[in-house]
């Protein structure tokens, strides 16, 4: 079972302590749920090493079959991205 952190919900609840307490963060399995979507954090060490917040995603992941792929491949019969 492969666990993926789950995201937050919106914005605001994205934050640092997403990364600092991974143990706690709630997780899914990609493979059970098939979506995913949500905000994730981008950390990085500021000059005096300690992790900051230097932006954040919003991503909706889908996992799919090969079959599923083929009959709708990424970019055909898509609405533009925003």
């Amino acid at each position: 079972i492969v666990r993926f952190p789950r995201g937050a919900k919106t914005s605001k609840q994205c934050s640092l302590e997403m990364v600092t307490n991974e143990a706690e963060l709630p997780m899914v399995s990609i493979f059970k749920q098939k979506r995913v979507k949500g905000w994730w954090p981008f950390v990085a060490r500021d000059e005096n090493d300690e992790l900051e917040v230097t932006g954040k995603v919003e991503a909706e992941l889908h996992l799919l079959t090969a079959e599923e792929a083929e009959k709708s491949p990424a970019g055909l019969a898509r609405n533009e991205p925003d």
